[in-house]
This record gives C-alpha cells, sequence and structure tokens, in this order.
C-alpha cells in the first residue's frame, strides 16, 4: 500500500509538472509547441485521475479517523467510568480498613503480625498496651515475651509447630506482662503465598488467668477432696481396727466361755454376749466396705459359682435369725437358669444376705423368698434375683431414698428398726461395680411388703441342669400355717413335675410342717395311710425320735433345698410301695439302706443328749411304725487332727494375745510370744519355729516391716522358708496387698474365728494319716 501511494505520488507530480509546463506554452505562445493536443488531453485527464485518486485517499483517511476518533472517545468514557468506580472501590477499601482497623485495635485481644524472622509487622492496640510497647520503637523487630521460669509452652516466634499443611495452631504462655505475670492462650494462623511459603504468622492471644486460677483452684479442691476422702478412708479403717481388736477379746473370750462347763444361767449371757458381739462386727463389716467402695480399692473376682448352692447357703445361714421371729425363709431357682456362671462369688453372696437380711428385719410375720431366673433384655441374657417379703414395706416416697447412704425409710426417731442405712447403699454400689442394676419392684395392694430385685449380665460356665421332671406323676400335699412356705413348696414341687392337691385328694405323699420353734406345732396329725414328712427348723431336729412317734415316715430341714425335697419324697413314697400290709418291724428284709442327709449340717443349739417333748393329742393310737432310722443323720465329719507346731505369736494386746494363745494351746500347740516385731524378728533369728503369727500395727517395727526383715534374713542365710500370717483387725485390700508384698503367706482377720485359723493350718501344712507325732517332729509345709 505504501509503494503504491508513493508511485502514484510520483506518477501524479510527473503529469502536474508537464500540465503545467503545456499550460504555461499555451500561455506564452498561444498555442501547444511542446506536445500535441491529444497528449495534452491525455495528461489533463491523467491529471484529473490522479486528482480524483487522492481526493477518495483523503476522504477515507478522513473517515478512519473519524470512526478511531469515536473509539477514542468511547474508550475514554469506560475509562472515565473505570476511574470512578477504581476511585469508589478504593474509597470503600479505605473505610473497610478504618474500620478493620478500628474493630482491631478495639479488640481488648491482643492481635499481631509477625515475618519468618519474628520480625513485628502489625500489632493492635490491645497487644501493645498489654506488654508496654511502643509502636514506632517496635514494628521492624524482633519480639518474644518473657516466659515464667516454671513455663513449658513454646516461645513465641517459634513457627515449627506451623509445618506445611498445617495452618494454625494453639497453646497457653505463662508470659510477663505490663500487669504483671498473666495466662496467654495463643492461636497462631499461618499466612503462605502462592508456593506455599510461609511469609508471616497472624497471632491472636486471650487472657485466661482466671480460667487458669480456676483450674488451679479445682485440682486443688480436687486434691483436698481425694485427701479428705483418703483420710475419712484411713480414718475409718483406723477406727474399725481399733473397735475390732477389742471385739476379737469380747467374741474370742465369749466363744472360749462356751466351750467350758457352764450353767444355763450363764450359757444363755455367754451366748447374749457373743450374739451381741457378732451384731456388733455386723455393722462394723457395712462400715468396712463403705469405705471400701468410697476410697476406690474394691476389687472383683473372677469365680465359677453354683447359684443354687450359693442361694441355699444363704438361706441356710439366715434361716435361725428369722425362724425366731416365727418368719420362714425359702430359696428357688428356676429350671432354666445356669448351673455355674462367672462372677464374684463373695461379693454376689452379700447382696443377697444384705437384701435378704434386711427383708427379715423388718418382716414380723409370713416369710422372705429369693427367686432367681434368666430373663432375656437387649444387652443379652441377665440373672434377676428377687427378694420378696410380707413385711412393714417401703413408702413410695422413700423408695429411691433408701439406696442411698445413711437414709432409712423410718428415720424418726422412734423408728422401730435399727441399722445404719448402708447395708442397700453397698449393695447397690456392688451391683453396679459387677454391670447390674438393682431397685424396687411394685407390689400389688393385696400383698403386702416389699420386692427388691437386682440383675446381673450372665457369662454362663456350664448349662442348667436336664429338665426331668423326677416327681412326674405324683400328687402332694402341703399342710403349712405360712402361706410364703406353703407357696414355694408347691413352686418346688411343680418345677419337679409334680402336682400339689389337698390332703383329702388321696395324694401320694403329704409334707407338714411343725412350725419355726424348737418345740414343733403341727398343723394336722399325718394319717397312717398316706407317707407323711414332717418339715422341721435345724434346732427341732434332735426331737425326731417324738417325729417318729406320732406316724412320720421323714423329715426335712428348712429351708428345703430342691434336691433335698425331690431325694425324700422319692424315698418316702419308694418306702411306702414296698412297705408289706403287715408292717415289718424295722431293720426286715426289703427295707432301703440308709440315705445320706443333703442338708449342711451345724452342732445343734442345745447341750447333747437333750430332747424335746411333742405336746401332741393324737386322740388314737400311732400308725405303723416306719424305716424313720433310715433318715437319720450321718455323723458330724471331723476336720484331719493337726501334729503339734511351734508357733511364734507376735502380739501387743495382751487380751488377744491370751486368746490367740488359748486357741492355739487348745489344738496341741505350743505357743512362744513376742510383743515387737523386732523381737518377732530376733525370736525367728535364734529359734526354729513351724509358724509365725505376727499382728500388723505394733509399736517400733510393725508385723509389714519384721515380716520382710524376716525374708530378707531367710535369703540372706539360706534358711527354709518359715510360713508367716498377719493377724490384724484391717480388712482393706490395701492391708491384704501390703501383708501379701512383704512375703507374707496368710491373712486373718480379728477376731480370729476358730474354723478360720483352722483352714489356715490345713492350707499351710500338709499332715499324713498317722498318729499324732511326738515332741520334736514337724510337719510337712504344704507346697505353695
Amino acid at each position: 500500500m505504501r509503494i503504491r501511494r508513493v508511485v502514484h505520488s510520483v506518477f501524479g507530480l510527473i503529469a502536474a509538472a508537464m500540465l503545467l509546463a503545456c499550460v504555461a506554452d499555451l500561455v506564452l505562445s498561444g498555442e501547444l509547441s511542446l506536445i500535441s493536443p491529444a497528449l495534452f488531453g491525455v495528461l489533463m485527464m491523467v491529471v484529473l485521475a490522479e486528482l480524483g485518486y487522492w481526493l477518495w485517499v483523503f476522504y477515507s483517511h478522513n473517515r478512519y479517523l473519524a470512526r478511531r476518533a469515536a473509539l477514542l472517545k468511547a474508550i475514554a468514557g469506560r475509562l472515565e467510568a473505570a476511574l470512578k468506580n477504581a476511585g469508589a472501590i478504593n474509597a470503600r477499601l479505605n473505610q473497610s480498613e478504618a474500620r478493620y482497623k478500628g474493630l482491631v485495635d478495639a479488640q481488648r485481644d491482643p492481635i499481631f503480625r509477625r515475618d519468618a524472622a519474628s520480625r513485628l509487622t502489625y500489632g493492635n492496640d490491645a497487644f501493645f498496651k498489654l506488654f508496654g510497647l511502643n509502636p514506632a520503637r517496635t514494628l521492624g523487630y524482633p519480639f518474644a515475651a518473657q516466659m515464667h521460669p516454671e513455663s513449658r509452652a513454646p516461645q513465641i516466634g517459634s513457627f515449627a509447630a506451623l509445618e506445611p499443611g498445617r495452618d494454625r495452631v494453639r497453646y497457653d504462655q505463662h508470659v510477663r506482662t505490663a500487669g504483671g505475670w498473666r495466662w496467654i492462650a495463643w492461636e497462631d494462623y499461618a499466612l503462605r503465598d502462592l508456593q506455599g511459603r510461609l511469609i508471616e504468622v497472624q497471632s491472636v492471644g486471650r487472657d485466661i488467668t482466671e480460667r487458669k486460677n480456676l483450674e488451679q483452684e479445682l485440682v486443688e479442691a480436687r486434691d483436698s477432696a481425694e485427701a479428705g476422702s483418703r483420710a475419712k478412708s484411713g480414718f475409718l479403717a483406723t477406727m474399725s481396727h481399733e473397735i475390732r481388736t477389742p471385739m476379737n477379746g469380747v467374741l474370742g473370750m465369749g466363744r472360749l466361755l462356751l466351750e467350758t462347763d457352764l450353767s444355763p444361767q450363764q450359757r444363755s449371757y455367754a451366748e447374749a454376749i457373743t450374739q451381741s458381739g457378732e451384731a456388733l462386727l455386723g455393722l462394723i463389716g457395712d462400715i468396712l466396705d463403705f469405705s471400701k467402695i468410697e476410697s476406690g480399692v474394691l476389687t472383683l473376682d473372677e469365680d465359677e459359682v453354683e447359684i443354687r448352692g450359693l442361694l441355699a447357703s444363704v438361706a441356710e445361714l439366715l434361716c435361725p435369725r428369722a425362724h425366731v421371729k416365727g418368719v420362714e425363709v425359702t430359696a428357688d431357682v428356676n429350671n432354666n437358669v445356669p448351673r455355674i456362671i462367672r462372677g464374684d462369688a463373695g461379693r454376689l453372696r452379700q447382696v443377697i444376705t444384705n437384701l435378704m437380711g434386711n427383708a427379715i428385719k423388718f418382716t414380723e410375720h409370713g416369710g422372705v423368698s429369693v427367686n432367681v431366673m434368666l430373663t432375656e433384655t437387649a444387652g443379652g441374657p441377665e440373672l434377676r434375683f428377687e427378694v420378696r417379703d410380707s413385711g412393714v414395706g417401703v413408702p413410695l416416697a422413700k423408695r429411691e431414698e433408701i439406696f442411698q447412704e445413711f437414709v432409712q425409710a423410718d428415720s424418726s426417731h422412734a423408728r422401730k428398726f435399727g441399722g445404719t442405712g448402708l447395708g442397700l447403699a453397698i449393695s447397690k454400689r456392688l451391683v453396679e461395680s459387677m454391670g447390674g442394676a438393682i431397685g424396687m419392684a411394685p407390689v400389688s395392694g393385696s400383698c403386702p411388703g416389699s420386692c427388691f430385685w437386682f440383675s446381673l449380665p450372665l457369662s454362663t460356665v456350664e448349662p442348667a441342669p436336664a429338665d426331668t421332671k423326677p416327681l412326674a406323676g405324683l400328687r402332694l400335699s402341703v399342710m403349712s400355717r405360712n402361706r410364703s412356705l406353703a407357696q414355694a413348696l408347691e413352686r418346688q414341687i411343680a418345677a419337679a413335675g409334680g402336682e400339689t392337691v389337698g390332703p383329702r385328694d388321696h395324694p401320694d405323699a403329704i409334707l407338714i410342717d411343725a412350725g419355726t420353734g424348737n418345740l414343733p406345732d403341727l398343723p394336722v396329725h399325718p394319717e397312717p395311710s398316706i407317707p407323711a414328712l414332717v418339715l422341721v427348723t435345724p434346732a427341732a431336729r434332735i426331737g425326731v425320735d417324738e417325729m417318729r412317734a406320732v406316724g412320720f415316715a421323714g423329715y426335712l430341714v428348712k429351708p428345703v433345698r430342691q434336691n433335698a425335697l425331690v431325694t425324700r419324697i422319692l424315698l418316702c413314697c419308694e418306702q411306702a410301695r414296698r412297705q408289706p400290709a403287715a408292717n415289718p418291724a424295722p431293720g426286715a428284709a426289703g427295707e432301703l439302706p440308709p440315705p445320706v442327709a443333703t442338708f449342711a449340717e451345724s452342732p445343734p443349739a442345745f447341750p447333747p443328749g437333750a430332747r424335746l417333748g411333742l405336746p401332741l393329742d393324737t386322740g388314737a393310737e400311732p400308725g405303723p411304725m416306719r424305716p424313720f432310722e433310715s433318715l437319720a443323720l450321718p455323723p458330724r465329719p471331723q476336720a484331719p487332727e493337726l501334729a503339734s507346731l511351734h508357733v511364734l505369736l507376735a502380739e501387743d494386746n495382751p487380751i488377744n494375745m491370751m486368746l490367740v494363745r488359748e486357741l492355739l494351746r487348745r489344738r496341741g500347740h505350743r505357743v512362744t510370744e513376742v510383743t515387737t516385731g523386732t523381737a518377732a524378728v530376733r525370736a525367728m533369728a535364734e529359734t526354729r519355729f513351724d509358724l509365725l503369727l505376727t499382728d500388723i500395727h505394733m509399736p517400733g517395727m510393725d508385723g509389714i516391716e519384721s515380716a520382710r526383715a524376716i525374708r530378707a534374713a531367710e535369703a540372706a542365710g539360706g534358711k527354709t522358708r518359715v510360713p508367716i500370717v498377719a493377724l490384724t483387725a484391717d480388712a482393706l485390700e490395701t492391708g491384704k496387698r501390703a501383708c501379701h508384698e512383704a512375703g507374707m503367706d496368710g491373712f486373718l482377720t480379728k477376731p480370729v474365728d476358730p474354723s478360720e485359723l483352722e483352714k489356715m493350718f490345713l492350707m499351710l501344712f500338709s499332715f499324713e494319716d498317722r498318729p499324732r507325732p511326738a515332741a520334736g517332729d514337724r510337719p510337712r509345709p504344704a507346697a505353695a
């Protein structure tokens, strides 16, 4: 385009020059002398064409300039609008920055920024006031607050916590400020560039001194509460020790006194002393259990528990107390309940004993029953224990409170029933520690009394025994004035497959209750044509000869165990079927061999040889004699006779020393006495003893320290290890653990029970079946 315009320009100029020369020639000479007229015409046309071309070029350029001018005008307008908009935005940014700065400066929390070199790049007013800094002298310089000497928090300026991928970190610092030492909770935010490199850190702090002081006060309060709890538990343990120590003398001497020849009046006084001491000991045991729970030293064992045997043993233990009040005790276990479960047998026994003992305590007539059943819950199978009584009941408003410590249903000054109010609270803690629940079930208006229940998660070791229904096809009648006992026996008979009918419906056998006293109180007399079993209390067993004379075929001791009930009924019915029409004398051919007794034996409550009369007016001759002798009791098993031991007794209390010494000497053992732990260590080093019985709490070196010293001396001298048994009134687990750690072999709690003492000897020593050895012979220690 440019070359063409240059060519046009040169050609146009040449044509114009030629045209001017021809015009000048024409004007001067009056004729065309330079070119011909035709060429002149062509030249004129070329010049005019060139002129037209340049006019067109000018016109086109003018239009282009106009368009450019319009475009530039539009651009200028847009730029002007953009500038106005940018100005508005800039104004808003300035306002926002001013507002933000005002807000940040108005914050009471310190806020500041620093670069990667910890140089301060920004800080609000609260920050500068907090640390007493001058902004002009601080910005652009490194900043780090002075830390408290005991503080372990990170220093300000350390960016180690803000590694890649982590944009904020929180920490507390104890720093010096213009107002003294303060706790500041910092939160650091990482500011990064497009490449992820840390360029600045913004820190926002908050004064948490008051919170820290409160936390410290709470920690101190917690420590104080824990110390108070430990002190309380220690006080309870100490007091229980101090109380149990004289109780050891009271109960021990009472038991020794009962083993001597006493008049009936003296014996009743000694029994009253022993019973009162045992009641006091029970209260002390409750306080000890409560102190264990409160101090957190309660531990649970994992035992294999035979439910039916455990329940029967508890019922047999408590029935004498109930029979004194005319109250019956029964225990039922449903057929589907496993035979053996896993759990803490001691704690389970304690809960059942507490609930049943409570029920007996508040029941004046009727009965107390405990029933165990298997239930299915959302969390799995559970064992549910229900203890029902026909006592005074519990008011609705008190049913939640009675599970609290030291709370009783009747807390008035005129209350009829005593106690500490700890039994149910301890039971609740124990059940909950075993993962169960406890409470009260509502009772109908027609059934007075109360129903306590507790449930435990089931862990089966051995399933329920096969349900064989051994009494299937037998019709039995139950005669008792006590409704609770009659209903319990009917349930046991039904569980074994038998049917209960009235006495006039021709039963196969009849059960007649002789009441709860030592003298039988029969509601009806046995019929000669129907085999009859009499239900007696343990104390009334010595009157079985009189029961035979009345016409009974056998007897059962209450509380009646299920297996004993079935065995005796089957035996009684079998004897009746095999009895010929003409009743032979006892011992004739065809008589069944004597069965084994199915209930636990206990020593009679009356002097040997005593007999109870049977003040019954039968109105007729007694029925035919049955082989009643076949149901007589087997002889009481005797404990194995122990060889004579040489025992070292370390005890600082003279009464307790006399008691334990007498218990040992009555069992044929020789006793050497010392009163301090130091003397015990010296005696063990000088003389060969078979056993050391040592009190834990003694002046100077106590039993724990002396046991450690003896074990160390044995190890150093290569001597034979002598068994050491602790004698103490401290029944806490911590005391037992300390004895074990000191190298002791056993633990006897005061007051010392003679049976527990015998068990300890049998556990520590093994004796062969041989006559008592002569002096100087020693028993062989049991294998560990």
